[in-house]
């Protein structure tokens, strides 16, 4: 859900970028309706910081549980190995699986907010 909504924020902002753009003539004289990208510029922000609110609980348990779940995992086969791994190849498979899974939600989570980083320190160089 985090992706599908910063995925939709951020197609938003390309969007207004692109046509903001082509507002601008080659000598710098804007064409356009200042007003109405200004708005809309404002509606999309209200609705990143909207996002923000509500996502970010979500994105620090994202975090803090697929951290918490690579350490268990790691934990249980190291130490006790004889119960978990070397038991059987479908223990030694879940626990296989259980990893991947946690390391891609942490991959996930990490490319979402270089993403975000990206465009932020791009708009900061802009101004």
């Amino acid at each position: 859900m985090n992706y599908i909504v910063m995925s939709l924020l951020y197609d938003q902002f390309i969007k207004l970028n692109e046509e903001f753009s082509k507002c601008v003539g080659g000598r710098g004289e804007f064409h356009g309706n200042f007003e109405q990208f200004r708005r809309r510029h404002q509606t999309i922000s209200r609705s990143v910081k909207e996002a923000d609110r509500f996502l970010m609980i979500s994105n620090v348990a994202c975090f803090a549980c697929n951290i918490v779940g690579i350490i268990v995992t790691f934990f249980n086969s190291v130490f006790y190995r004889q119960d978990t791994i070397s038991g059987n190849a479908e223990g030694a498979f879940l626990y296989i699986y259980w990893l991947t899974l946690n390391l891609f939600g942490l991959s996930l989570a990490v490319g979402m907010a270089i993403i975000v980083n990206n465009v932020v320190s791009i708009c900061s160089m802009w101004r």
